[in-house]
């Protein structure tokens, strides 16, 4: 798949990755000099074996780990110069999170699962209910607005948490594994999902996947492997 209107000039850089972590007496190196670019607009496949580092780099481009070397920088921010209050704020309004888990909250129905990281950005509780609706409409859940998480299949909470992802209008959505757990028709139609944010709102996109056949769908794939990135740039 290749999109002519990605610009060349990258909206998001991870250069020099390096991330560390200490299991017992033992120093895991799981990301090794790690540089990446993607550009504004563009659907990168991030792919390799378990454990190669694919959820750590994933992490660390949300903003959610920060590396032990190594700099990121999203939409000309330099991620390392915000305090822990402003990087938490720059993700809710700026990233998108979709987790194999689908991470619903069992105590709110879907649609104020879908309010909720809104209603965190200080929308009114009326907006956030209207937007949410529009979304769990958007993605095929208008007649389980009401319902809780277990109440709902697999494929369905997935698309609640994708609808969730979107409601903040993130420029940049990441994606980790989120078809693993659904049968190969669901998630067929959860990368229709993807497709459609992708082509339709111009999202950026970082998806996580071990699957090749998924990768294809992406403008480009890039593999890690014990830490390294060994193709794609």
């Amino acid at each position: 798949m290749n999109n002519g209107n990605i610009e060349h000039i990258p909206f998001l850089k991870a250069e020099g990755i390096a991330k560390s972590f200490q299991v017992g007496a033992t120093l895991v190196e799981v990301l090794k000099n790690v540089t990446l670019s993607v550009g504004r607009a563009e659907w990168v496949a991030l792919v390799g074996a378990s454990g190669s580092g694919k959820t750590t780099l994933l992490d660390i481009v949300g903003t959610i780990s920060r590396p032990d070397k190594g700099s990121l920088t999203i939409d000309g921010h330099d991620i390392a110069a915000f305090s822990a209050r402003e990087t938490v704020a720059f993700r809710r309004r700026h990233i998108g999170f979709v987790f194999q888990a689908y991470h619903m909250l069992p105590e709110l129905n879907i649609c104020e699962n879908v309010m909720l990281p809104a209603m965190l950005e200080h929308f009114s509780r009326n907006d956030a209910r209207k937007k949410a609706l529009e979304l769990l409409d958007r993605v095929g859940l208008s007649h389980r607005v009401g319902h809780r998480a277990n109440e709902l299949s697999g494929g369905e909470q997935q698309r609640a948490a994708i609808a969730r992802s979107l409601i903040n209008s993130p420029e940049l959505l990441l994606a980790d594994e989120p078809t693993g757990n659904l049968d190969s028709v669901t998630g067929a139609g959860i990368l229709d999902l993807f497709r459609k944010i992708h082509t339709e709102a111009k999202t950026t996109i970082v998806m996580v996947t071990h699957d090749r056949n998924v990768a294809a769908l992406a403008d480009r794939s890039v593999e890690l492997k014990d830490g390294f990135l060994v193709s794609g740039c």
